[in-house]
């Protein structure tokens, strides 16, 4: 029996009224773990019946920086938050051809509201990650800081953190030195966090792709490719200013080992190495640090994309998070972490899932678990 898929949509924290739901013809929600997350809307316009304005268009709701939410229910399971966003572009695309007239509304998560105001400030006697637990938990903001500690504290008489550019931009800077992810996301209670961590795709898998299983499969294209030059080994160096010694660092192994297959996809022989340079790094732990993620970015070598069956996998497909991914043969098997995934919902309710997976290891572990209880075909 096919489940049926709903949506609703919030403007400003008032549901949309009936009029503006039925003239949507497409709702696309990007989910990424590098990138903003996006929501685009399109929706038809006519000319209302007295000829005086266009309906939706002059009814004003797409406001700069509205806020806006939608809502999806698969099934006869719990309503979820799909994505919170706020309206950034507003396009009309004016016919003289009946019904052919379209208003396209794009909107980006909270993080543009990081990205107002450019600011040079100091940041003494901090973490990178203190840092960010600041400016996620400023009153401007007001989100939920998800925050794994870093290593490095500069003190203010050696050196001082100081921040040029939006409140976004500085935390994506900090997060990419430490090989750290830095988003914003809004969690399955409505709540909405900044994280700053390294990806985490050793937690409890949100469910099972199956390809090429019979009455199992919930996918429906899978496509894997593996990238076997990126850098296994970077090594950098610099000069402290304080007394001219040469600093340097090196990494040859990445530093976390999340157990997503049997073997590295890293290769151990003959591997590519890089030197990194204009880092602005001033003390060896600093140079260590970069070339670690260098390293550790560089890991993430496999990468597959395709589209779900969503009627068969009968959920939500986040990024950010693990997947299962079984019936691709003994090299491809195994645990992946969600990088991207493109929903499109149309104004009937058919709904779309399309995804980019990484994963740092090939092979199988022997201890996966594909059994996937919330799928229909289970």
């Amino acid at each position: 029996m096919p489940v049926a898929t709903t949506y609703s949509l919030a403007i400003g924290g008032r549901a949309a009224p009936p009029e503006l739901l039925a003239a949507i013809r497409q709702i696309e929600v990007e989910d990424h773990a590098q990138m903003a997350d996006m929501l685009r809307i399109k929706l038809a316009v006519a000319v209302r019946e007295d000829g005086g304005g266009w309906t939706v268009l002059d009814d004003g709701p797409f406001t700069r920086l509205a806020k806006l939410r939608v809502t999806v229910t698969v099934g006869s399971g719990a309503a979820m938050p799909l994505i919170e966003a706020y309206v950034i572009d507003v396009d009309t695309n004016f016919s003289s051809h009946p019904g052919s007239s379209e208003l396209s509304i794009t909107a980006m998560d909270p993080t543009v509201l990081m990205h107002l105001a450019e600011k040079v400030k100091s940041w003494p006697n901090m973490k990178d990650s203190d840092v960010a637990s600041a400016i996620f938990s400023d009153q401007a903001y007001g989100f939920s800081p998800i925050v794994e500690s870093t290593n490095l504290s500069r003190q203010e008489d050696d050196h001082t953190l100081v921040q040029r550019g939006t409140d976004i931009q500085f935390l994506q800077q900090l997060a990419d030195r430490n090989g750290y992810e830095c988003f914003v996301t809004l969690n399955d209670d409505g709540v909405v966090e900044g994280h700053f961590h390294p990806p985490k795709p050793e937690g409890q898998p949100q469910g099972t792709l199956s390809v090429n299983m019979g009455s199992a499969t919930n996918v429906d294209k899978f496509r894997v490719r593996y990238d076997m030059l990126g850098p296994a080994v970077a090594k950098a160096a610099t000069i402290d200013p304080a007394d001219a010694a040469k600093q340097t660092g090196a990494a040859t192994d990445p530093a976390r080992t999340n157990d997503m297959g049997d073997e590295p996809a890293t290769p151990a022989e003959r591997p590519r190495q890089v030197l990194l340079s204009q880092h602005g790094a001033a003390r060896s732990g600093e140079v260590q640090q970069l070339a670690q993620a260098v390293v550790d970015r560089s890991s993430w070598s496999i990468a597959a994309e395709g589209e779900i069956n969503t009627v068969a996998f009968a959920k939500i497909l986040r990024a950010k998070q693990p997947v299962m991914v079984r019936g691709v043969g003994q090299q491809f098997s195994g645990r992946y972490y969600v990088e991207r995934v493109l929903h499109t919902i149309s104004g009937d309710g058919a709904w779309i899932q399309k995804f980019t997976l990484r994963r740092n290891a090939t092979g199988l572990t022997k201890r996966e678990n594909f059994r996937d209880d919330d799928a229909i075909a289970s």
